[in-house]
């Protein structure tokens, strides 16, 4: 299911920019919507376990967006997918900031079971570091949906985007390691 919903997200500005070259703006839509209908088929075959739910409910704002971004029919609005994606990004690691642990939290307990609490802390930060910058991304993705070129929506939804994500992941991994230095 999980491969099902990134295939999805990182297809879709490309698709997006297809069907705007080839005058079919809603084939996109289709086809990331029978992706996604097919990643929630999977999580209720699974019986929604584990983080299912929340896989689930991720797959269905994105299918809600796809629904009205179809009837509208507008690019600017076809274009707003990625925005939504990090929307739900956001709402992934945000409820964790809440009900604990955090999403960072999280996957470091499953390399490492016992967390010092100055860890646990830094993990806590670090998962408010990733929602500020979904939430910037996101708010950046919008602006350019609607005040950019198709060529530079394409090129940072499709591309910079996952630069700067991987630059902040890698940027924190050399911090981590050197920050807890000898406790990991």
């Amino acid at each position: 299911m999980t491969s099902l919903l990134t295939g999805a997200t990182i297809g879709y500005p490309f698709l997006v920019s297809a069907g705007a070259i080839f005058g079919r703006p809603r084939l996109p839509l289709a086809i990331v919507g029978a992706m996604l209908l097919v990643s929630i088929a999977l999580a209720w075959r699974s019986g929604f376990q584990g983080d299912a739910v929340w896989r689930v409910g991720e797959a269905g704002l994105m299918t809600a967006f796809l629904v009205v971004a179809a009837v509208v029919n507008e690019v600017h609005v076809i274009r707003l997918g990625p925005a939504v994606a990090n929307v739900a990004m956001l709402l992934s690691f945000g409820r964790t900031l809440r009900s604990g642990p955090s999403m960072v939290e999280s996957f470091a307990r499953l390399r490492r079971r016992e967390l010092p609490g100055d860890l646990v802390t830094y993990c806590w930060r670090l998962t408010l570091l990733w929602c500020v910058f979904f939430g910037l991304n996101a708010a950046f993705i919008t602006w350019l949906s609607f005040y950019a070129s198709l060529a530079s929506w394409t090129v940072y939804t499709g591309l910079l985007a996952y630069l700067l994500a991987g630059a902040l992941f890698v940027g924190e991994i050399f911090y981590r390691h050197r920050r807890f230095a000898g406790t990991e």
